[in-house]
């Protein structure tokens, strides 16, 4: 799922691709049972991945739209940037939005979030808050409240951390 530069599935679009894989899976007839795990981050303010910002080095925006040739280099090169914008105790994460956020998963309603369109979630989570694309695909495919069991703001990752089940853990 593309969470990093536009042009970016709707969270709507997002949500009917869960449900239909949610769909696909209980139909299969397959025996057995299926984990669906979904992640990302959740509220997280990166440099730009848009393409059409004039701020974009060239080769960078380059690289976004026809992909990288030596992946291995571009890598190497990244990591350093990385770690430069981690370990700050002070660097910016929206714990309130991520307990708002998680706590609309765990009532199974998805709506107020895909309300928010593309500019509110990157407004209140931050270029990086896309990545919870990936929770809206999860949970609109079990079809069942997320119960998260953990929540920590965690800035010196750049992000908030969560982690939520649909199904009992023990």
């Amino acid at each position: 799922m593309n969470t990093a530069a536009p042009p970016l599935p709707t969270m709507e679009r997002c949500i009917g691709f869960g449900r239909a894989l949610g769909d696909a899976l209980r139909g299969s007839g397959a025996a057995g049972r299926v984990l669906v795990v979904a992640s990302g981050g959740l509220s997280h303010w990166l440099p730009t991945n848009d393409p059409r910002d004039p701020a974009m080095a060239e080769d960078r925006r380059h690289s976004v739209i026809h992909g990288r040739e030596d992946a291995q280099a571009f890598a190497a090169a990244r990591e350093p940037r990385v770690r430069a914008m981690g370990g700050d105790p002070h660097a910016h994460v929206n714990s309130a939005w991520d307990r708002w956020f998680l706590k609309q998963l765990g009532t199974g309603e998805s709506e107020p979030i895909a309300a928010l369109g593309d500019a509110g979630l990157e407004e209140l989570a931050g270029s990086g808050g896309h990545e919870v694309r990936t929770w809206l695909i999860g949970q609109a495919a079990v079809r069942t409240p997320l119960v998260w069991t953990s929540y920590e703001p965690v800035p010196e990752w750049i992000t908030g951390m969560g982690i939520g089940a649909t199904f009992e853990v023990r």
